[in-house]
């Protein structure tokens, strides 16, 4: 027995005809009669009498619309309950952030949610790329927040914006005078870069090797953090993205842009395509894209 076979069986029972009822379920009348047909097996009864053009409940069918009608509108109030505690909020709300990005927006993300969403409870998974998208399609996480190119059929992709990824130097370096910085005055300096584990050291990668950058790579690190410390300890250059830079913590370091070609990376929010959207997800797309933009 299936749902939709109750409701055409309804639909059948009040038009009192089963072409009358297909035109209100918008199918065949064939499938539909099929489907009853399906039904009454599943019962072991026949649920109608055809009479003429049309049909009539059988002792059989009038005992189980009563019942079929009561299982229709419990479905319907789930349905309903469920779509009122995805727009309120209510219960666990699973997150995935790139750590690229999580120390730069989650606290603010959390802000909002206990402000607009006070019945939410956050569960946030901070991970590399690849295993937040896995999580999403194993519908272990509802929505996550990472960088571009994402190419796994059935996530559905918004770009939300963009940042410049910035070349991080010692504030006493001699480059740190200059508001730009051309891309020969870096080859030759020694590079700090994260582990490509991360998207945005695949990305760093990448943009290096397109412009003939120099690979003596002197670090590779899992952390930003780590990284931005070699700089100040005068161990190499770095790109790093814009959100990363917190200029009351960095002020022994200087940030710049590199000039034609400066690097970016897009941020984006990641969900299933096929599953119901989540109010939460769809609240922190808006609020996210408009905050970047005042970034």
């Amino acid at each position: 027995m299936e749902m939709h076979q109750l409701k055409y069986f309804v639909e059948a029972a009040e038009a009192g005809s089963f072409s009358q009822a297909a035109k209100q379920c918008e199918i065949a009348q064939p499938s539909l009669s099929q489907q009853i047909k399906c039904l009454e097996r599943s019962l072991g009864a026949d649920l109608f009498d055809r009479v003429g053009r049309g049909v009539v409940l059988t002792d059989a069918g009038r005992a189980l619309l009563p019942r079929a009608r009561r299982i229709l509108a419990e479905a319907r109030d789930i349905q309903q309950r469920l779509r009122d505690d995805l727009d309120s909020g209510t219960g666990p709300f699973h997150f995935g952030v790139i750590p690229t990005m999580a120390p730069y927006l989650l606290p603010a993300i959390l802000s909002e949610l206990h402000g607009s969403y006070p019945l939410c409870e956050p569960v946030i998974v901070e991970d590399f790329t690849e295993r937040l998208i896995d999580g999403l399609m194993r519908h272990e996480l509802d929505a996550a927040l990472l960088s571009t190119p994402i190419e796994q059929e059935g996530i559905e992709v918004e770009v939300l914006g963009s940042e410049r990824l910035l070349v991080a130097l010692p504030a006493d370096h001699e480059l740190s005078r200059q508001e730009e910085l051309k891309l020969e005055e870096l080859r030759g300096e020694p590079l700090l870069v994260l582990h490509e584990m991360h998207c945005l050291g695949r990305q760093m990668g990448e943009f290096c090797n397109a412009r003939k950058l120099s690979r003596k790579v002197l670090f590779r690190s899992s952390q930003l953090a780590t990284i931005l410390e070699l700089v100040r300890h005068r161990q190499g250059v770095s790109l790093i993205p814009e959100m990363a830079i917190r200029p009351s913590r960095l002020s022994d370091l200087v940030f710049r842009p590199l000039k034609r070609s400066c690097p970016t990376r897009e941020i984006a929010f990641a969900r299933r395509a096929d599953r119901l959207p989540h109010g939460i997800a769809e609240h922190l797309s808006v609020y996210l894209r408009h905050r970047l933009k005042m970034q």
